[in-house]
């Protein structure tokens, strides 16, 4: 499922808040309202997207609309928004290059009795 909120313009990027952060996931689309990029941020989501249009790349080259969803556990919404978005789509969105792996109990156990 999308995130539930109006697109805006990265024209118009909140201020810096230093205390009162916006931890949670976001999604960057194109002109077209297409998502581009799925993300997450655990202090500040505006900050992050600054970082973003810094490094010149996909998402500083094609991004130009964002929105935002609050969240406590931002790396797992963001696992669930692109699985999500590669179900619908076939596809992850165009600019995220690396995809979290889906872990289950297996994989979990190999990974921990054979990281000694």
């Amino acid at each position: 499922m999308p995130i539930a909120a109006r697109w805006r313009s990265l024209d118009r990027l909140p201020a810096p808040r230093g205390r009162d952060a916006l931890p949670g996931v976001y999604e960057l689309a194109d002109a077209d309202r297409c998502v581009i990029y799925i993300g997450q941020s655990a202090t500040d989501v505006p900050n992050r997207l600054r970082q973003h249009l810094a490094k010149d790349g996909c998402v500083a080259q094609r991004a130009v609309f964002w929105r935002y969803r609050f969240s406590r556990i931002p790396q797992a919404d963001e696992a669930d928004l692109l699985a999500a978005h590669a179900v619908r789509h076939g596809r992850v969105p165009a600019c995220n290059a690396a995809v979290p792996l889906v872990r289950g109990a297996r994989r979990r156990w190999v990974e921990r009795s054979t990281s000694r």
